[in-house]
């Protein structure tokens, strides 16, 4: 047999039915769709909870050595902050401050409190890379205000706008402005205040001076040609034991791993992926089956010609792989739209992009191969009589 034949044959079969094949591509784009879904939401979910790091301007970061996720942020002082000045390889440094239980938000329409996670900074210093933070530094300056997240829930924040008047933690606030940062599943708001502002409405972060203040990360610029793993064990092996010091990547990185690896919410998105899988390795056996079962006579006198186990093998894995790149296209396109939506949403920061296509390209043309083999067992263990039977 010509290897070339088996795939207009392989072809033939499977566009045969023209309501068959939607069914059967219907299928398949489900199952890839909800690996889509899952593995989106979970690189959602990872990319959200360091959307704030990401944004840091500085290369090396300062945290408490107890600190193992910023959304449960622990402290250090901030005079190890003003240690790391006297290195000649940094620049500048920078308090981050990051409230993320104990700050609430009160919604002008339901009057509910909303707990909302506050991050502050010194407005001078542009520490989170937003370009409307930069531009309205000194509405934001300003006694008792504080820049709102436009991605932040609405259903529980109500609607952020320039001059909107609430409370949080019990005080008033005016809104100074909005900017787009994202939610994540810890958070469902996020403001953004002077650090003036973050000690007058979270006491708790103060102290008897300036230096005994409590900082959640210190970003530090670097002179530019710096080594920065060189300079990071410099500043571990100088500072008190108090602060762990990480380069910016290995920041993201261990959030992203705590994320991941650690707490429970990677685990279960990794789950959905492998039921979709599953899901899709099913529904396509029972086209393929159902396919091969259907055709008993013909493939029985091909065999009678002479084609070998071998060549019918390939005109099912053929249409196997014909089915689940039609799938994929069809799943794709579906989940474009509810990535979509999804962001709209909720806020989520879904992105194509970041949800290896290709991955999920190569799982669903090897569920629908894999099930294409499970599925011509009876075709090749049976010989042209009793095909014919």
């Amino acid at each position: 047999m010509v290897p070339g034949r088996t795939i207009p044959l392989a072809w033939r079969n499977l566009t045969e039915s023209k309501l068959r094949l939607l069914a059967s591509v219907a299928g398949t784009a489900f199952a890839v769709t909800l690996m889509f879904m899952e593995n989106g939401f979970r690189s959602a979910m990872l990319d959200s909870m360091v959307n704030v790091i990401e944004r840091f301007d500085g290369q090396v970061v300062l945290v408490s050595r107890t600190l193992y996720t910023l959304s449960v942020p622990y402290s250090f002082p901030l005079r190890r902050i003003v240690q790391a000045r006297n290195f000649p390889e940094v620049v500048a440094t920078s308090p981050v401050y990051v409230v993320a239980r104990t700050g609430y938000w009160r919604n002008a329409d339901t009057t509910k409190l909303e707990r909302i996670c506050v991050v502050g900074y010194p407005p001078e210093d542009d520490v989170l890379d937003v370009p409307e933070l930069k531009r309205n530094r000194e509405a934001w300056s300003r006694p008792d205000t504080a820049m709102a997240d436009a991605l932040s829930r609405s259903d529980q924040f109500g609607e952020f706008h320039k001059g909107q008047i609430s409370e949080l933690s019990g005080r008033r606030i005016e809104i100074a402005g909005t900017f787009e940062l994202g939610v994540n599943v810890q958070s469902n708001g996020n403001l953004v205040m002077s650090d003036r502002n973050m000690m007058k409405y979270f006491p708790q972060l103060g102290g008897a001076s300036v230096g005994d203040r409590n900082v959640t990360v210190g970003v530090l610029r670097v002179r530019p040609g710096a080594d920065l793993e060189q300079l990071r064990g410099k500043l571990q092996a100088e500072l008190p034991p108090d602060v762990r010091v990480l380069t910016k990547d290995e920041f993201i990185a261990r959030e992203r791993d705590f994320w991941d690896k650690v707490a429970p919410v990677g685990t279960v998105f990794y789950i959905g992926v492998v039921m979709g899988f599953i899901v899709g390795s099913v529904i396509c056996y029972q086209v393929l089956y159902a396919d091969v079962s259907n055709r008993l006579g013909e493939f029985a006198t091909l065999k009678a010609m002479g084609y070998t186990n071998m060549s019918l093998y390939r005109v099912v894995l053929m249409q196997a792989v014909y089915l689940g790149l039609m799938g994929y296209v069809a799943g794709l396109a579906v989940s474009l739209i509810l990535f979509d939506w999804v962001h709209r949403s909720t806020g989520l920061p879904l992105d194509l992009t970041r949800n290896n296509p290709l991955t999920i390209l190569a799982l669903s043309v090897a569920m629908c191969v894999a099930s294409g083999a499970y599925a011509a067992r009876r075709l090749i263990s049976a010989d042209p009589a009793q095909l014919f039977a």
